[in-house]
């Protein structure tokens, strides 16, 4: 699976693309949240972890074009951040469309529970997009209709 990063601090780049790519994962990385959105927007990734704060476009407005990006398969958004207790920013994110967050500094460990929960939901949109495309409903009986 490819994972879009988004983080403007060169260490934290790094160390999070070391720990991506040591778990399997294959990578598209950015250095702010505008080069990721170009990137995104050209080949749309599944699973995108953002800086929130990042000069330019920051981690929340990223999620937003994310989001309102039309005939897009669903990505699931973790953000990462220093942020989310103070002042509300957990529900303001959470409204914003954000699925997660990763506290910084980053724990390895929590990193990997988050991925194996995005890949789960991931797996499950798909599989009800595959099955959305496949039935259809009878407008009469309001039955299912399966392909023959």
């Amino acid at each position: 699976m490819n994972i879009l990063i988004a983080e403007d601090d060169v260490i934290s780049r790094k160390l999070l693309a070391a720990h991506l790519e040591t778990m399997g994962y294959t990578l598209t990385v950015a250095e702010d949240g505008e080069e990721a959105w170009r990137l995104f927007d050209r080949v749309p990734t599944r699973l995108v972890v953002s800086d929130w704060l990042m000069p330019g476009m920051d981690g929340l407005e990223l999620c937003q074009k994310i989001r309102s990006r039309p005939n897009t398969d669903y990505t699931y958004f973790i953000l990462l951040t220093a942020n989310v207790t103070e002042d509300g920013n957990y529900d303001k994110a959470m409204n914003m469309g954000v699925d997660d967050f990763l506290t910084k500094p980053l724990d390895r460990h929590q990193l990997a529970i988050r991925l194996r929960v995005a890949e789960r939901i991931l797996q499950s949109t798909s599989r009800i997009q595959s099955l959305e495309n496949v039935l259809t409903i009878c407008a009469y009986t309001k039955k299912i209709n399966f392909p023959v």
